[in-house]
């Protein structure tokens, strides 16, 4: 999943790397500005998809947590996995939706949700500190 993550980063950086290297003022004359801007089909795709991965990503994780709407199919742990790639792709897809254009209020939604997934990759390394069994179960103080 990692793999996936970083062609992806890789493949959006490379397909728009003209537009979002041009600076902030010459963008409108980019020949693909209308392709590449947050407001054009491939800037608001990117937006889109990555919303919807974050929202899939988050959805699921705690139905399942909360609700064991998989029951037996999969483990937590799995779901975790999971829960991880989609809400880490989904912000950098939502990255190359602003076309690194960081301004006014929405950049206040943009600085929250880097600190949504800042938050999420320090809980991942706090919960791989955790000593465990052999079978994966966290150990108990007195164990």
């Amino acid at each position: 999943m990692v793999l996936i993550t970083v062609i992806v980063a890789l493949y959006l950086g490379y397909d728009g790397y003209t537009y979002y290297t041009t600076s902030l003022e010459e963008r409108f004359y980019h020949p693909r500005h209308d392709w590449f801007k947050p407001s054009g089909l491939y800037g608001q795709g990117l937006g889109v998809i990555g919303t919807l991965l974050i929202l899939f990503g988050v959805s699921i994780y705690i139905l399942h947590k909360r609700y064991n709407i998989l029951g037996k199919r999969i483990r937590l742990k799995y779901l975790l996995e999971f829960h991880i790639f989609l809400c880490t792709l989904g912000p950098i897809m939502i990255l190359f939706h602003t076309a690194f254009k960081f301004g006014g209020i929405v950049s206040i939604a943009f600085w929250s949700m880097v600190a949504v997934v800042l938050s999420g990759v320090i809980g991942r390394f706090i919960y791989l500190q955790i000593p465990r069994t052999i079978e994966g179960r966290a150990l108990s103080l007195n164990e």
